[in-house]
């Protein structure tokens, strides 16, 4: 680690860019009695892009108000990026501690297997991983990605594969993944455009321990007339569970899985962002077993840089549902504040 570091700061030392943020976040909540906690965080990212060779760093600071009721955030720096690349753009080799996103899902990413996403907040800045990956551009709408993720994990080694292009001006791609230490092949596809309206799809399909299954999304949006912008999304996972009874919530605890059931719902629906003030809704539904979240906000940024976001989230259904299970409160109210530099 210290010798890529010192790579990395020769690479960037003559042209380097810096950018990140800075944030709070507080939450309060209530059922039989009101807790409060949050966190604050800080991002700070180098990054320089000559020609031929680069390099980025990214540290991510976090602090948290209160532990005791919000064990999901430590506290300390992480180093989330530490990467160098050489070679041009269309040819081009990049190892080291970087995102890895292939999946072109706005919410549930199934090819999203190496950097999963938050689908509560997609955006959030996510840690990278190790790894080493090539990718070649042939033409101006092709290229061609492989990927190696050395034995940093009890699996062992882990490789991907990827090849994208653009047909009829819908992007497509075909993409494979191998862990041979715990013997699972995944092979996926993906497909986004716009007729109307715009409209994305993932699918892959999974071979482990001799049981294949599917995990699919489906998207459409579209902005309609006064900047009001509406967002669907539907999820199906053949490898979870079709019972609350049979939900095994420490998968969700140790990062496992990131939801229980086989059939999801995101809705959106809010003001088109860049607006001073942009009131909105977010959902999502659990279709199995009816339960789901509400999240009701208003985002006001009275500067370029400055972003100021007021909602509550409000959990629904039975209690034996999924997100009545891992929303332990009747109401949370939230107030975040951001700084981009």
């Amino acid at each position: 680690m210290n010798s890529c570091f010192a790579l990395l700061v020769l690479l960037m030392s003559n042209h380097a860019d810096f950018s990140g943020y800075a944030e709070t976040r507080i939450f309060l909540t209530g059922t039989n009695s009101i807790n409060f906690f949050g966190y604050s965080r800080g991002w700070l990212e180098l990054k320089s892009d000559a020609d031929y060779y680069g390099g980025q760093a990214a540290f991510d600071y976090t602090a948290a108000y209160d532990t005791a009721h919000f064990t999901g955030v430590g506290s300390g720096i992480d180093v989330a990026r530490l990467a160098v690349w050489l070679g041009p753009e269309n040819l081009r080799i990049t190892a080291g501690k970087q995102r890895i996103q292939w999946g072109v899902a706005r919410v549930f990413r199934p090819l999203d297997i190496i950097n999963p996403t938050n689908f509560f907040e997609p955006g959030y800045e996510r840690p990278g991983f190790p790894a080493i990956l090539a990718s070649y551009a042939p033409g101006r709408l092709t290229d061609i990605r492989f990927l190696y993720q050395p034995r940093f994990y009890p699996a062992g080694n882990r490789y991907a594969g990827r090849v994208g292009t653009n047909i009829l001006k819908n992007d497509l791609g075909l993409s494979a993944f191998y862990q041979p230490g715990d013997r699972i092949w995944i092979a996926g596809a993906d497909l986004a455009g716009e007729l109307l309206v715009g409209y994305w799809g993932e699918a892959t399909v999974t071979h482990e321990d001799s049981v294949y299954y599917i995990k699919t999304t489906l998207g459409v949006d579209y902005t309609f007339p006064g900047m009001v912008y509406a967002l669907a999304e539907y999820f199906h996972d053949q490898s979870g569970e079709s019972e609350p009874d049979e939900y095994d919530y420490q998968k969700l605890i140790s990062g496992d899985r990131s939801t229980l059931g086989q059939n999801y719902l995101y809705l959106s629906l809010a003001l088109a962002r860049g607006l001073v003030l942009s009131p909105g809704l977010n959902a999502v539904c659990n279709l199995d077993d009816r339960s789901g979240i509400v999240i009701p906000q208003t985002s006001y940024q009275p500067w370029d840089n400055v972003e100021l976001n007021f909602g509550v989230t409000v959990p629904f259904g039975f209690r034996s549902g999924e997100f009545r299970r891992t929303a332990p409160y009747d109401l949370m109210v939230f107030l975040w504040g951001k700084v981009f530099f």
